[in-house]
């Protein structure tokens, strides 16, 4: 199999050994795709990729880029191999992959005053990275790091073939230094979990400024417990659902998986809490049923499932 980032992309499906070294490029299998319908995900990816070696190649090649992520990026630098490698180094360690195959820019137009980077989503699917330009020659700027933003990225990347929400962030967070972000972050599992944080938080400022300002007399605790309730709300739903993952996690570590974060990463939400509800004398008959039913639990199986055999005394 040739694999490379630069300039070619090939895949030897001949080869029994290609789906295991994709997945560890983080090409993984989704939920129900045999290896006939994840080669073709995979070559039709892999000639999109293609595509982004051509939009830097001035202002035609901008406006290529332009036009498949639907919105202005000004003219683009690519980012060094080097950096992207810092934030491999982090999502291999934890999840078992490097994804070295999406590409990564630092457009001329930002697209906000805080704004550290993102992940835009194609319309045909393909992810692409934009890291702010001021990260090209420095590692941390405000209070993004560039490798944990980019790690960051690369999880959604990665697991986006999956379309399951529920753990989408905490696995993204997970690469973070900070034990607060780490815990903190799948409180937010979707955009309108922010925007409903923020609105509350917004009108009780309003008001305030109202009240203060003499412009009419409102009382402001109302105000207050709206403020309060919505992250209260975020908080304890994310109680159940970190729960559910470290017993699912301490259960494959017993069964004997190698790196039980790198297998959760490729399990769907219903999986994760199957494993964390199943009895575990009943794990491996589990592991066996879906490794016979999924490309996907095969290759996960094959890759992080080692257990310990016992030696005769």
């Amino acid at each position: 199999m040739l694999f490379n980032g630069t300039d070619s992309w090939c895949v030897d499906w001949d080869n029994p050994d290609t789906p295991y070294e994709l997945d560890s490029h983080g090409l993984i299998a989704a939920p129900g795709e045999t290896l006939e319908s994840f080669a073709a995900r995979i070559d039709e990816l892999l000639r999109t990729r293609a595509r982004f070696d051509l939009c830097t190649d001035g202002r035609a090649g901008a406006e290529s880029l332009e036009a498949e992520v639907g919105f202005k990026v000004g003219a683009v630098e690519p980012i060094d191999p080097g950096i992207v490698s810092e934030a491999a180094d982090r999502t291999e360690k934890l999840f078992g992959f490097r994804a070295d195959w999406v590409p990564a820019f630092f457009p001329t137009r930002g697209l906000g005053l805080l704004w550290g980077g993102c992940t835009v989503i194609t319309d045909s699917g393909f992810p692409v990275f934009f890291l702010r330009r001021g990260f090209r020659n420095r590692p941390k700027w405000f209070i993004y790091r560039r490798d944990e933003l980019l790690s960051h990225e690369l999880c959604h990347a990665v697991r986006g073939c999956l379309e399951d929400e529920p753990y989408e962030e905490h696995f993204a967070y997970m690469t973070s230094d900070s034990a607060f972000r780490r815990w903190t972050g799948n409180c937010f599992r979707r955009e309108w979990d922010a925007i409903a944080f923020l609105i509350p938080v917004v009108l009780l400022l309003v008001v305030q400024i109202i009240v203060y300002a003499g412009i009419l007399n409102l009382p402001l605790w109302p105000f207050w417990i709206a403020a309060f309730a919505f992250p209260v709300f975020l908080v304890v739903r994310n109680i159940p659902g970190r729960h559910t993952f470290f017993a699912a996690r301490a259960k494959l570590e017993k069964a004997g998986f190698a790196n039980p974060d790198a297998a959760l990463f490729r399990m769907t939400s219903d999986e994760i809490r199957t494993v964390a509800c199943t009895p575990e004398d009943r794990l491996d008959d589990y592991f066996k049923e879906r490794a016979g039913a999924e490309l996907r639990w095969q290759i996960l199986i094959q890759r992080f499932h080692h257990p310990k055999t016992e030696t005769p005394a």
